[in-house]
């Protein structure tokens, strides 16, 4: 139940559709929206509709997890007020929204006006979920014959059609083994049965250990494995589509997973695994000098950090060897002894928690290292644009990081850099001016204050009046933020912030063009600058990034050799799953960039790197970010050749 477009929109699994999914739910669908609007109408309920708003692409959110699965889903968007009250509204063109024409599946239209109130809108929702439930039990044997089907078709589906099945490397191949064990329990917890290859078994793809995982198409869930696993090739590049178009989680994840066309992949000796929980603890015992935590991209380092925030870590600026162990460059050190007292004990704790095994060591690494120093950490969040926001705030709590959530009446006061050494402004307004300007003011206050009456308002931040945004004033105080020593970090279309405004003078933020279209793919990226601690943990040049709408951003080309940390190639090659349109608009443009300003600096990324959740193969960067806040300049920016530069804007 979602509140949006007049009078109410019921679901119909319209193009482009989902392919993978059951072609009997395609049936289903139109199935219970007519009969939900044929009700409605007989009730003298107009504007009900079932066609032309959302799509069947992507299987992303909450209801799918029931078509998923082989059962059915409901969804509804239905007119709000944006408020409890009752107010006249104007539907029609051009004051309106619109959808007030009558059509092929909108026999019935809005009224062009309407008062309209809260009870309306719970009346019509709660119309068509008792309709839905109406022809469920008027039809029980066939709804539950097709759910069984479904699931059978699913099973035979992967028994005749290519692929057949998907190989997850065993752990000793995979970079990181927390991400690997991040994409297993995600697999099983949607009921995808796992299994562990118990012996080496050869396919026309390769040879594979045992202990790889095996995920066999032949199951009830084995649709969706191969909705959550496969390249995502979109239908049709003249449709737009309501939301992503790619979602690999290979990709996303940064893990090896490789698709099997060959059928015999079926055959491997497996038994079903449930649990995974990796090798972790202290390999060699207690140390009376260090223990080293290697850095292979684990998000979990940062949260090892956090828990431990009373200890002193160091972080190794290069690759290291130490016996026959080799260490990458981010590596983490942690002396022996701690404020006087063995680390051993509540660090083997930890770290098994975090599933990273760690080496006792017997002498420090002859490296450069830095302190691995906790930053005082505030988020910035609009009051009118707040969704992408809470992603990242979940991230961050899940990873234990500790952060101050402000708004703008946080930054009017002024001296921030008083309070804080990284502020982090993710992906949020579109445009700088919206960041600044946020909610147009009405003339009055409009309040968000926890109250007797609104207790639950007001939890994470209060204010007398949403509207009015920042001002100028407000961008004057992350200018004095920036230049006495602060960090900037922004992300995704919040990079139109600091270059619109001043805030980085030498950096142009610009647009593709119109034609341009890009619903969430994922793409390559190329990093230019490998020891750069941002990089820290990434052991390849390029690397799967989801494009994410961002700035085209312009870096002088005298800055650029120092600056542009990470790029994006362009052009249809380098899109890796989902649709991009016009891929040689975004040709060599910065993906990151490092821009000192005064005393301080301002870390742009074009890209979104801790998006919904899903990209954990991108959470690393923004990780590292906050982890090494000040030693930026532990980087050994490498020169620009001609075939790196030329193109490059």
């Amino acid at each position: 139940l979602h509140e949006s477009v007049p009078f109410m929109y019921t679901f119909s699994g319209q193009a482009p559709q989902q392919p993978t999914l059951d072609p009997i739910l395609y049936g289903e669908l139109p199935w219970f929206s007519n009969f939900e609007m044929a009700q409605m109408i007989k009730y003298g309920m107009p504007g009900v509709w079932t066609h032309g708003f959302v799509d069947m692409w992507s299987p992303g959110y909450l209801g799918f997890m029931s078509s998923n699965h082989n059962g059915i889903l409901r969804m509804y968007e239905t007119f709000g007020n944006g408020g409890a009250n009752t107010m006249n509204r104007k539907v029609a063109p051009p004051n309106g929204a619109g959808q007030t024409s009558r059509e092929w599946y909108r026999p019935s239209p809005p009224y062009r006006e309407v008062v309209w109130s809260m009870r309306n809108n719970t009346n019509y929702m709660q119309t068509g979920v008792l309709s839905a439930l109406q022809l469920t039990s008027e039809f029980p044997k066939v709804v539950l014959e097709n759910f069984y089907r479904k699931s059978r078709n699913s099973i035979e589906d992967g028994k005749t059609n290519a692929p057949y099945g998907y190989v997850i490397p065993a752990p000793s191949q995979q970079s990181d083994v927390t991400r690997l064990e991040f994409v297993m329990k995600t697999l099983t917890t949607q009921g995808i049965e796992v299994g562990y290859l118990e012996k080496d078994f050869t396919v026309k793809e390769g040879r594979f250990t045992a202990g790889s995982y095996v995920i066999k198409r032949d199951q009830p869930y084995g649709r969706l494995a191969k909705i959550l696993l496969e390249k995502q090739n979109f239908p049709d590049p003249n449709l737009r589509t309501y939301d992503d178009t790619g979602w690999t989680m290979g990709l996303m994840t940064q893990t090896k997973i490789v698709e099997i066309a060959d059928k015999l992949i079926l055959e491997a000796p497996t038994r079903i695994q449930r649990e995974f929980k990796f090798i972790a603890g202290i390999s060699g015992g207690k140390s009376t000098t260090a223990y080293v935590v290697p850095n292979y991209g684990s998000n979990n380092l940062i949260a090892l950090r956090y828990r431990l925030k009373g200890m002193s870590f160091k972080a190794a600026e290069q690759a290291f060897k130490i016996g026959d162990k080799e260490f990458p460059a981010g590596s983490l050190i942690i002396a022996a002894k701690q404020n006087g007292q063995e680390a051993y004990d509540e660090l083997r704790t930890a770290v098994s928690d975090f599933s990273l095994l760690t080496h006792a060591v017997s002498e420090m690494p002859s490296v450069p290292m830095h302190d691995v120093d906790l930053p005082r950490f505030a988020v910035y969040t609009m009051w009118g644009s707040t969704q992408e926001v809470g992603w990242v705030r979940h991230a961050l709590d899940q990873f234990g990081v500790q952060y101050d959530l402000i708004y703008k009446e946080r930054v009017k006061q002024g001296n921030l850099r008083a309070a804080y050494d990284v502020i982090l402004m993710p992906n949020q307004g579109g445009s700088g001016k919206r960041i600044v300007f946020d909610i147009e003011s009405k003339g009055k206050p409009l309040a968000y204050t926890k109250s007797d009456k609104f207790k639950t308002m007001g939890v994470y931040g209060e204010s007398e009046d949403i509207t009015g945004g920042m001002g100028l004033g407000g961008v004057v105080e992350f200018e004095k933020f920036i230049n006495s020593g602060g960090l900037l970090i922004t992300l995704g279309t919040a990079s139109f912030f600091p270059a619109e405004f001043g805030l980085t003078r030498t950096i142009d933020a610009g647009r593709t063009s119109p034609q341009f279209y890009a619903p969430g793919p994922i793409v390559e990226a190329e990093i230019l600058q490998p020891s750069h601690p941002i990089f820290y943990g990434y052991d390849k040049k390029t690397i799967p990034v989801r494009y994410a709408n961002g700035p085209l951003l312009n870096v002088p080309e005298t800055d650029r050799a120092k600056q542009v940390l990470m790029r994006l190639p362009g052009g249809d090659k380098s899109v890796l799953s989902g649709l991009m349109r016009g891929a040689n608009e975004i040709t060599n443009r910065p993906a990151i960039v490092d821009v000192p300003v005064g005393s301080g600096r301002v870390l742009l990324f074009a890209t979104n790197p801790c998006y919904r959740w899903q990209n954990h193969g991108e959470f690393g960067m923004l990780f590292n970010s906050i982890l090494h806040y000040n030693d930026f300049s532990a980087a050994k920016p490498k020169a620009s050749t001609s075939s790196e530069s030329g193109n490059q804007k």
